[in-house]
């Protein structure tokens, strides 16, 4: 009786201990949750800031586009294209010059149609209706191969070119819209290729200034 009594208080003290080991490492870890929280958000407006600017130098300052930002929150670009499934813009800047006048917008978009993890990246896209510039934002493909997309040398194909859909192609591009794919990392190549094209049918249906088409 005695070694039962004696079984059951050390179970009792045992479970005491263990609520509160994990109440102690719940709140400390809320605690620095809380604290670096803020630092972390931040530092990613921060980042956000500094590509919308490198993708867009023309422009002085960005306005975030609340209502473009809910239509996209709400869309799905497969409707677009089947091709775009697994893509989502997350981020609609408008492109503003010294006097408020407006350029463009920069679009940022995140595609889950990578080799490995997602890739995130912003573009910038004026009225006329081509590429102002391109930064990856967000990458984890394979070294040497799929993180050449991050490269000029695949990125520049984009610039300054007024089409509504890119091609990747494998044999050398020989038209304005086609794309020549990074050797071995097709897939990465399409991936980038797409939520560019995704953002581009995005902008071009939803813009008040764009509507029905950037030309």
């Amino acid at each position: 009786m005695q070694n039962k009594t004696k079984q059951k208080s050390t179970l009792i003290r045992d479970a005491l201990a263990l609520f509160i080991i994990t109440l102690v490492s719940g709140l400390a870890l809320s605690y620095i949750y809380e604290l670096t929280k803020t630092p972390i958000e931040e530092q990613k407006i921060i980042k956000q800031e500094k590509a919308n600017k490198a993708v867009f130098a023309d422009a002085v300052s960005f306005e975030k586009d609340e209502e473009l930002m809910q239509k996209a929150a709400a869309v799905n670009l497969a409707s677009y294209d089947s091709g775009y499934d697994g893509i989502a813009v997350d981020e609609i800047s408008k492109a503003l010059d010294a006097d408020g006048n407006m350029l463009g917008y920069d679009i940022t978009v995140t595609t889950k149609q990578s080799y490995k993890d997602s890739i995130t990246l912003v573009f910038g896209y004026s009225l006329e209706g081509s590429i102002k510039g391109i930064q990856i934002m967000s990458i984890s493909e394979t070294a040497g191969l799929g993180m050449n997309a991050t490269k000029p040398e695949f990125l520049n194909q984009f610039l300054n070119k007024k089409v509504d859909k890119f091609v990747v192609t494998k044999t050398g591009a020989s038209s304005e819209e086609q794309i020549d794919a990074i050797s071995g990392a097709t897939i990465t190549s399409k991936a980038v290729t797409n939520a560019i094209n995704a953002g581009i049918s995005f902008i071009q249906d939803t813009s008040p200034v764009l509507a029905g088409g950037a030309r």
